[in-house]
């Protein structure tokens, strides 16, 4: 790989890398650090779901809630009453004005509310509050939340009052209300901290935002705030209202993940992303059965693997083993609990991460290793002299520094990512093609030996990577890598090219005259299977990658088997396709190379790249704690080493053994 006229050309640019990779795992360091500081996870139980498994078991909610904060759960998850939930509740009876004579017969008390009625259609709705707490709770909530429509008409007499709303029956029942204060005294009685939920709507107001948002009890301890539904309160136009009222009242915006709520980064971005991350076990996951240990082991993979701070629980409502639905939720939360403090959290109200953010000089350190990384390998390929290396290099820092200057910091940042994504990574096919200097080795200690330079460049590579996109907005996953489609992508022409340079090329041929002579070539029934097979593979391999897809991909079942047993059996699972793909194909490549054996070299190749990319793109992933990234790629090449040298010692021997048999000169012994 090195140009030996001028060795020189290229030590310097080594030299870039190495400080620029020390550079990295200093940033690394200051990150782990940070999250190292924060390692309390809050648990909080669904309020709306908690009362109802109260009710089925024969609990009061007082008791329920006493027994929550007892057994660990620090917070309960109210959302907003509705005018179905508070008819489900039995605190209103609500009408089509059809339906008013006939309420007349069965309650006359009600007559000044049909007399006042009854010019209206068929179209409206009568909500009919049946005790004194829901009465004020509409008078003070209706008025405001139907501002601008649909219309309000309140009916009051000496017996009854009432409210005629401009919507039918199954329309008027969605209509939110915000949170009913006796809940969240309740839970406050408790002793439990309070997690509110807010839903938007059309025409959300500002008034309502504040009306909503705003606490006034000071003995109500609220934590966060949970969005419900697929947008955030205020979404499109007040996002920044909402947040601007959460940051007043000193909640937190909780972001649940896996569930995209348009709005989302606005809110974290104005919150200057000092939030706090949310994972939830859905309703139906709880009912098919999943077992207490199956759920605690998602939500402490959670907290140690994803930086997860939050966990939503909801009661078990069905017998999943022969234990009452009581005892069963308190060892469900138990479990949760000691997963949790086993793997050093503690129990308490989540807070955010700090800012990690290493600042300008450090990361333009970084840009300029990777600057580096890539002119080294264009140096590869065609050889640079010192100056034109040099100025590359130049160039590209200069290009990350106006690009910050001019106000794209973050695209600056992205694009130095994608660089050191797709240039390390790619370095590391010219490491597995190039001849080894001398012959006096066997493959063992050659394969081995390049697989841990290869692998070294890709750990340096993943290093800049999450060294350029350090900070809170990528930790929260507010901000994410925008490169894993074309990093997985653009390294596979370089097997292609280190192929040329170190197998096939003949004499001064060019890549592209390389490339005119295979396109010239008679293309075989073979051929065209095995483009097919490829077409179909890499088909596979780019959906499996990125952050979203257009082709729906499920883990086959032996994988989540696989996933499951290494889960148990590792403190990390490393990535299938590093350590039972990539890295064993490597070491194969590798023997095969060394043993000029070229049938199976391409593809081989091809499958090596994948795990060193998968190194890097390890990286990217920077809302997983940076040891946890760093565990995962060491077990990974561990395993895959370890594998691909007992795979490769197979098939060595058995192509041996077949080798005469199929008139074959003999290849080298290792």
């Amino acid at each position: 790989m090195i140009n030996r006229k001028q060795p020189w050309t290229v030590g310097w640019l080594v030299a870039l890398v190495v400080v620029s990779a020390v550079t990295s795992g200093w940033i690394a360091v200051r990150r782990h650090r940070v999250e190292e500081l924060n390692h309390r996870v809050e648990l909080c139980m669904d309020w709306r779901e908690g009362a109802a498994f109260a009710e089925r078991v024969g609990m009061t909610v007082t008791d329920y809630l006493k027994g929550l904060r007892s057994a660990g759960i620090t917070s309960v998850a109210i959302d907003e009453d509705t005018l179905g939930s508070m008819q489900a509740a039995g605190d209103v009876l609500m009408l089509r004005t059809s339906e008013l004579a006939a309420a007349f017969s069965i309650a006359p008390e009600y007559m000044p509310v049909i007399a006042d009625a009854s010019g209206l259609s068929g179209g409206h709705t009568v909500i009919v509050p049946l005790t004194p707490d829901a009465t004020a709770f509409l008078a003070d909530r209706l008025p405001l939340r139907l501002q601008g429509g649909p219309s309000l008409h309140v009916v009051e007499s000496d017996q009854a009052s009432a409210f005629v709303v401009g919507l039918p029956l199954e329309e008027a029942r969605s209509i939110n209300l915000g949170i009913r204060p006796r809940a969240m005294a309740a839970a406050t009685a408790a002793g439990l901290r309070l997690v509110l939920r807010f839903t938007n709507y059309p025409g959300v107001s500002e008034k309502w935002i504040d009306s909503v948002v705003r606490v006034t009890d000071p003995a109500f301890k609220v934590d966060s705030v949970i969005f419900s539904g697929p947008e955030v309160l205020g979404h499109p136009a007040l996002t920044p209202v909402t947040a601007h009222a959460l940051r007043q009242g000193g909640m937190l915006y909780a972001d649940v993940e896996f569930q995209a709520q348009a709005g989302a980064g606005q809110m974290a971005q104005v919150a200057d992303y000092g939030i706090v991350r949310v994972h939830s076990i859905t309703r139906g996951e709880v009912d098919r059965g999943l077992s207490v240990q199956t759920m605690a082991d998602r939500y402490v993979r959670a907290a140690r693997e994803r930086n997860i701070r939050v966990m939503y629980m909801r009661p078990i409502m069905k017998q999943i083993d022969g234990r009452p639905l009581p005892e069963l939720n308190e060892a469900f939360i138990q479990a949760v609990v000691d997963g949790l403090e086993e793997d050093g959290f503690t129990i308490g109200a989540a807070g955010p991460f700090a800012q990690a953010d290493p600042g300008l000089a450090p990361t333009l350190v970084v840009v300029v290793g990777v600057a580096a990384g890539c002119v080294m390998l264009l140096n590869v390929i065609w050889s640079l002299t010192f100056p034109i290396s040099a100025g590359l290099v130049a160039v590209g820092a200069a290009g990350f520094a106006a690009l910050s200057a001019f106000g794209h910091a973050g695209l600056a940042k992205q694009a130095a990512a994608l660089a050191a994504a797709i240039a390390f990574p790619s370095l590391t096919a010219f490491v597995l093609l190039a001849p080894f200097p001398g012959r006096r080795f066997g493959w063992i200690r050659i394969s081995v030996i390049k697989f841990l330079a290869a692998t070294a460049f890709s750990l340096a590579g993943g290093l800049m990577l999450a060294g350029c996109l350090t900070s809170l907005a990528f930790m929260v996953k507010a901000q994410q890598f925008m490169g894993v489609k074309l990093m997985h992508v653009a390294p596979m022409l370089f097997v292609l090219i280190a192929y040329w340079k170190y197998v096939s090329r003949r004499a001064d041929e060019t890549f592209a005259a390389f490339a005119k002579r295979v396109l010239a070539s008679p293309i075989l029934t073979w051929h065209a299977v095995v483009i097919g097979i490829a077409g179909a593979a890499g088909l596979v391999y780019i959906a499996r990658t990125g952050n979203t897809t257009a082709l729906s991909l499920s883990v086959p079942v032996w994988e989540q088997w696989m996933r499951a047993a290494l889960e148990r059996v590792l403190p990390v699972r490393p990535r299938t396709k590093e350590f039972l793909l990539g890295h064993p194909a490597f070491i194969l490549a590798a023997a095969l190379s060394w043993a000029g054996d070229r049938i199976l070299l391409v593809p081989l190749a091809a499958l090596a790249l994948i795990g060193q990319i998968s190194v890097a793109n390890t990286f990217a992933h920077l809302h997983t704690p940076v040891m946890v990234t760093l565990t995962r790629v060491l077990i990974g090449a561990g395993l895959g080493l370890v594998i691909g040298v007992a795979v490769t010692a197979v098939v060595l021997a058995v192509s041996r053994a077949l080798r005469p048999s199929a008139g074959l000169p003999a290849d080298r012994e290792g």
